[in-house]
Order: C-alpha cells, then structure tokens, then sequence
C-alpha cells in the first residue's frame, strides 16, 4: 500500500519517537522545509523529556497516532533517533493506520517503527533522514522526489561486490542494532522475498558478528533474495583486537547464500544517506563489477 504524495502547501507533522532533540535543530529544519513549499506542525510531545527519552511511552503513542489521524497532516517525519522507540510499537493501532495512508519518514532506531508499521499494514515506509538533521540533508532532491511520485536513482559507485547475482523483493531494514530484534517480534513472513538493506554506526565489530550470526541463525539470510549492506560508520575494535574485518564477518554468514550481497551501498550514519523506501519492490543486479539498484514501482501513489 502507498502514501498520498506530497504536493506543495502540504503541512508535514514532526513527532519525536525516541531520544530527546533540541529545540534549535528542529526550528532550523522546519525553517528548511518551509523554504521548499511545506508547512511545518511541531507535535508539543517533540520537546517532551523523560531522562535521554522524548517523554512517555504513552505520550509518544498518543503524538504517532494523533498526528496519523489529522486530516490536515500528509506526512509523519520522526524528530529525531537514540532510543526506546521499540517499546511503543506494541500500543500502536495498526488498523487505524492503514485506514489513513500517510508518509512516515525516520531512521536508525526509527528502525523498529518503520518496519512494524509495513509488516502490519503493508504501508510503505521510508528510511531516511530525521526531521532534526534535515537543514543539512545534502539529498534531499532525491528524497523529496520519492515522496512526490519522481523516479530514483542510487549511486553505486563506490559499492563492493561480495557475492554477485541478481534479486528482486520489497526492501526491508534499517539500522542492524534494531533490527535484530524483530523478525522473532513482527509477523514472520516480512522479510520473505525481500532485499534486506542494514547499517549501524559506533558499535563493536565483535558485536556485529554476534548481530549477523543471530539473524543467520533465525533463518533471515534464508528468506531474503539480496543483502544490501551501507555504512558502518565509526565501527568501534576496542581491547583486544578482534582480527576480523566486517567484510570478514559478513562474508563468513553469508557465503552459502546464492544471492547477491554488496557493501559500501551509500546510506548511513555518515555523510550519506539516499532514502530507501521499505515495501517498495526493487531490482537489484551486481554482476561483473557493474551494481544497480532499481525501484520497479514509485513509493507513493501516481
């Protein structure tokens, strides 16, 4: 299921599902995105704070669905990451949601709500920039051309081949660290047949072996026709030097899979981050050094 468009004048909802933000970056991006042809409301949860939380469960829960339910809102755009968005996905009413088809846009641990909201609803999700850092978003035609209906294209230039072939599935993912958590906590068909897209920032490399074993072990890596791996930025090998290199740890749990695994794709906690839409169906073809990423469909409705 698709999303109304984005047209100009239409009035963009910010809510703040997980760490608290500041009041300056959000003036600064809604000031950005004025400048665009939007209007900007500020969910008053959004400055909420409950030690490193945005507020409550409750008041978190409350702001996502009441913004949902607003005939004057086109668009949910997370304020901002951290953590703690995982607890609300179980108080969220999905049916109310599908009900009123609406953009939603958010990343790293906004993970946990983009995902849950395609597994239950079917309604495509975007994984992309949170509202915080738009004022210094460097991609942001790109993203707005999702959201109003215009082709994509990802740049792949720089992107490493593990395991070449060819896939074609809904995209599905996000940051790693969130998503390990839950195919054994959403409907277990969501990833079948899909392009699994992960990337994680700031953590040990022994703990994404650990993360990647738990996702082979689940049987994901199984279900999946492509594995599209972005930036790891910052990744931390603290103490003892672990020996193993990502591509090391990556090619290990993945090298009795027949499908096409890449690295290096440009989305992530770094300087870039190319907006994957989650339950758009894509073509993915890494074959004899040359690497393409096709959306077969728009991600909003035409």
């Amino acid at each position: 299921m698709k999303p109304p468009p984005l047209k100009p004048g239409d009035t963009i909802g910010v809510m703040a599902p997980s760490s608290v933000v500041e009041k300056a970056d959000i003036e600064k991006s809604t000031a950005f995105l004025e400048g665009k042809g939007y209007k900007v409301f500020v969910h008053p949860q959004t400055y909420e704070r409950e030690n490193q939380s945005a507020g409550t469960h409750l008041q978190k829960t409350l702001a996502l669905q009441g913004l949902w339910q607003r005939d004057d809102i086109q668009a949910i755009w997370a304020a901002g990451g951290g953590n703690r968005s995982l607890h609300i996905i179980d108080s969220i009413n999905y049916d109310a949601l599908k009900e009123k088809p609406k953009i939603f846009i958010g990343f790293s641990d906004v993970t946990s709500l983009l995902n849950t909201v395609y597994a239950h609803t079917g309604l495509t999700t975007f994984h992309g920039p949170v509202f915080k850092s738009l004022h210094k978003y460097k991609e942001f035609d790109h993203l707005n051309g999702l959201l109003t209906g215009q082709p994509a294209d990802y740049p792949m230039d720089k992107v490493t081949i593990l395991n070449e072939g060819e896939a074609q599935g809904p995209l599905v993912g996000g940051n790693l660290s969130v998503f390990q958590y839950l195919p054994q906590t959403l409907p277990d068909d969501f990833t079948d047949g899909a392009i699994l897209f992960l990337e994680d920032c700031h953590e040990e490399l022994s703990r994404f072996d650990r993360m990647f074993l738990h996702l082979k072990r689940l049987g994901i890596f199984e279900k999946i026709t492509g594995l599209i791996l972005g930036d790891f930025h910052k990744t931390q090998d603290s103490g003892t030097p672990f020996g193993f290199t990502l591509e090391n740890i990556i090619r290990e749990h993945t090298q009795d899979l027949n499908i096409p695994v890449i690295m290096n794709a440009p989305f992530g906690h770094g300087k870039t981050l190319y907006t994957f839409p989650i339950g758009t169906k894509a073509a993915l073809k890494a074959q004899n050094n040359s690497i393409s990423l096709e959306l077969l469909d728009s991600a909003v409705q035409t």
